[in-house]
């Protein structure tokens, strides 16, 4: 078995970078863990040491990008602190994610994958989705007379939206990492659209 994906380790760091390179220039398919692990300059010994096949390889990226995710915004929603300052601080740990070099290298290497393979579309389906902790933000914040949302779910849709739009989808197809002044902007429009259209007063 390979080990923990929250394992850390030097050697594994180096691994996952070269992979995250193979699947993106050569497709899952035509992938090689020769190549991988001469990118990484460890011996194909140590790949499989650390990651049983090619496929528990990709799944480990997948489980890393879930777990900035899931870590990065896990925000509580807080009564009596103003609704702009947690909906920026929510836009903030998003974009965090999208100035990253490294996380959009992975999400590039997941999403152009999964477009290519069917199979694993339905597998990582879900895994790299962000919107959870959004949508209880909003459902917490509109209980508590913040917001007036009568559908959460889809708020949240359109706060992620209102972000990936500019920072996430152009990088993806080759457009340069937005640099933190530019998030900073991208945050402020986000967050004065979602209180124009969902605020109190």
């Amino acid at each position: 078995m390979c080990s923990d994906p929250s394992t850390k380790s030097p050697k594994r760091d180096q691994i996952i970078e070269a992979a995250v390179a193979e699947f993106q220039e050569k497709g899952f398919a035509a992938a090689s863990m020769d190549r991988i692990s001469a990118k990484a300059e460890v011996s194909k010994r140590t790949v499989y040491k650390h990651f049983e096949s090619k496929e528990n390889l990709f799944r480990s990226i997948v489980a890393i990008l879930s777990e900035r995710i899931s870590d990065s915004l896990n925000i509580q929603y807080q009564s009596g602190v103003p609704i702009r300052d947690q909906l920026t601080e929510l836009a903030w740990a998003e974009g965090r994610l999208l100035i990253s070099p490294d996380v959009m290298s992975m999400a590039r290497m997941v999403v152009s994958e999964t477009l290519r393979n069917p199979e694993l579309a339905a597998e990582t389906q879900g895994k790299i989705d962000s919107t959870s902790s959004i949508t209880e933000m909003m459902r917490a914040a509109t209980e508590d007379g913040q917001l007036n949302i009568a559908d959460p779910e889809g708020a949240a849709d359109e706060f992620l939206a209102l972000i990936k739009s500019k920072a996430f989808w152009p990088v993806l197809f080759g457009a340069d990492i937005v640099t933190e002044a530019e998030m900073a902007a991208i945050v402020e429009s986000c967050v004065s659209m979602i209180l124009s259209r969902y605020g109190k007063g």
